[in-house]
């Protein structure tokens, strides 16, 4: 093939330098859903005795970093394999194989696995607190269970095709180098367009977390309900808060978002009973929500009239 432009391939030391990063990659994705799968398991035998909410932490930060960065590793390494190597993306039967078990993997991934583990930790909030969270929780236990379970196994799947490399050549002509250009060009941008829409969605979620929300002492606030709202785009969160004998008694969610995630993130109103602060930190995965839902409380309360000293 012409080593020139895009029909250019990798010299063969970078190739073996993603190979390793791919082999890498491999290994952190099957390690972090066996370390998933170890923690459920551990909270499945030892039931009271273990402290489910550190356990739900650890799963959704495993999940939504280790998990997540080293799959989304995963994906460029075989992009960059299958583009600028000879084996391309359809030559070979065990690339096809090992495609199939990828876009397998990240489709159980996105759509079960991490919904799950993140279910789980914003529901840490609120079990005990909303409606039908236990059985919500209990189902979510037993779908993140399967889904590390399905990954790893993809995952082992995988390594076996790569060492064997079972069914040969599918094709036994190289692409032309119009082909081989058309194709890399339309891989290299739908990949780009990919990356933006990632950094885009993560400028906007770290937004979110650096909102900051300040403790209102309710000790100088008369005792009634107060409402108050927050906004950011174009959906307004309102709660009501009730405040008696200098303490916050009740905080109620009058407008949220009806996602199950945005639900879910009302059980911070739990933290802010127990700290009688607004200023707490959510745990729960629903970052937008609880942290709007935190604004609005602390605008009920700083608008609430205080007592005279």
């Amino acid at each position: 093939m012409p080593a020139d432009g895009l029909t250019a391939n990798l010299p063969p030391k970078a190739l073996n330098i993603i190979k390793a990063l791919h082999l890498i990659c491999v290994g952190l994705v099957m390690g972090a859903a066996a370390g998933v799968l170890a923690s459920l398991r551990l909270m499945y035998t030892r039931g009271d005795n273990l402290d489910h909410l550190t356990a739900d932490i650890f799963q959704a930060t495993l999940v939504n970093s280790l998990f997540m960065w080293a799959l989304y590793g995963l994906l460029a390494t075989s992009i960059a394999f299958s583009l600028f190597s000879p084996w391309g993306f359809f030559r070979h039967a065990w690339i096809v194989l090992k495609w199939v078990g990828l876009a397998l993997m990240l489709f159980f991934s996105a759509y079960w696995l991490i919904p799950a583990v993140d279910g789980m930790a914003a529901l840490s909030d609120g079990l005990y607190s909303i409606l039908d969270a236990g059985e919500r929780y209990s189902a979510l236990f037993r779908q993140a269970t399967t889904m590390a379970s399905v990954v790893i196994g993809i995952g082992v799947i995988l390594v076996l095709i790569s060492v064997f490399k079972p069914f040969g050549l599918l094709q036994r002509e190289a692409p032309s180098r119009q082909m081989t250009i058309i194709t890399r060009l339309v891989i290299l941008l739908l990949t780009a367009g990919a990356v933006a829409a990632l950094v885009i969605e993560s400028t906007k979620l770290r937004a979110y977390r650096q909102i900051e929300i300040s403790h209102v002492e309710p000790a100088f606030i008369r005792d009634g309900v107060y409402r108050g709202t927050a906004s950011k785009g174009p959906f307004t969160y309102e709660v009501d808060v009730t405040v008696k004998g200098k303490t916050i008694v009740g905080v109620t969610a009058v407008s949220n978002s009806a996602t199950p995630y945005d639900r879910y993130a009302e059980g911070v109103f739990r933290r802010v009973l127990n700290s009688q602060s607004p200023a707490v930190d959510a745990i729960t995965r629903a970052t937008k929500s609880s942290k709007m839902l935190l604004k609005a409380v602390e605008n009920a309360l700083s608008g609430a009239t205080k007592i005279e000293e």
